[in-house]
């Protein structure tokens, strides 16, 4: 799983930054196994995972590019398991000066892969390659596009889709799972009651009482009130808070059950057959 977990981080790091290992937009990491995969955005480069050992691989990584309707492009990695029909999907959504590379450095995009999940980790505007000045409004309809690409995907299962958030991508992915009512299930890391003017009582209201988990740790003081104060207002929510994890993605470091914690809650909540 660390190795694993590493190759997924260099194919992150590499299709957020261009670079390239091997032949032009092909990543090479074992130099015995590359593929490219035509998609329906321009330029699309595929990258084979696999562990260096000469293993089958297990999974790739791909460049994605959604436009928004300001004609901004939305940079994104598709990470997919190497398997036949469509998988189940989450979207990955960043802190506040962050970008999509965080998910690869904690090590939840390719644990997620690796339990069978399609995986879309995403430039919000104003992050990463995406730039652009942020603008949260803007930043809601791109990610109700970027939504509409993943689920329309033929290797996606738009039946068992969710998203994870941190902090104020917490709170964008509440509203991306009130705005859209395909959104099965929604993960927030370290969410707050109002951050930078994104708000997260009413899209609760909306979202209703489909699947929520709410995270956050005690020596965060606004967030875990704020999980509290959300986790009262709708029926059935789960509720996990840390004593000194810290805030949105630092809490992997502090506490590294919590990647199993999120992968098993989203596997009894987006099984097959519900």
């Amino acid at each position: 799983m660390m190795k694993l977990s590493i190759l997924l981080l260099l194919a992150l790091t590499l299709a957020a930054c261009g670079g390239v290992i091997g032949p032009p937009n092909v990543v090479d990491v074992t130099q015995t196994s590359a593929e490219s995969a035509s998609t329906a955005t321009p330029a699309a480069a595929a990258t084979t995972i696999a562990e260096p050992t000469g293993d089958a691989p297990a999974g790739f990584a791909e460049q994605v590019t959604i436009e928004a309707a300001d004609g901004l492009p939305i940079r994104a990695t598709l990470l997919s398991p190497l398997t036949s029909g469509a998988d189940p999907g989450v979207i990955l959504l960043h802190m506040l000066g962050d970008d999509r590379t965080v998910w690869g450095e904690v090590g939840l995009a390719a644990d997620l892969v690796a339990a069978g999940y399609a995986v879309l980790a995403v430039d919000m505007r104003g992050h990463g390659e995406t730039g652009g000045t942020q603008d949260w409004t803007l930043a809601a309809d791109d990610l109700g596009r970027v939504w509409d690409d993943f689920t329309a995907r033929d290797t996606v299962d738009a039946t068992r889709t969710a998203v994870v958030g941190a902090s104020i991508g917490a709170n964008m992915a509440l509203r991306l799972g009130a705005e859209r009512p395909d959104v099965g299930a929604v993960v927030l890391l370290s969410p707050g009651l109002d951050y930078r003017g994104v708000t997260t009582e009413d899209p609760l209201a909306i979202y209703g009482d489909r699947p929520l988990l709410l995270i956050a740790s005690e020596d965060d003081a606004y967030s875990a009130d704020s999980v509290r104060a959300l986790a009262e207002a709708v029926d059935g929510a789960t509720v996990q808070l840390y004593d000194y994890a810290g805030h949105g993605t630092n809490m992997f470091a502090a506490e590294p059950e919590l990647t199993a914690l999120i992968i098993g809650w989203l596997g009894e909540q987006l099984a097959a057959g519900q």
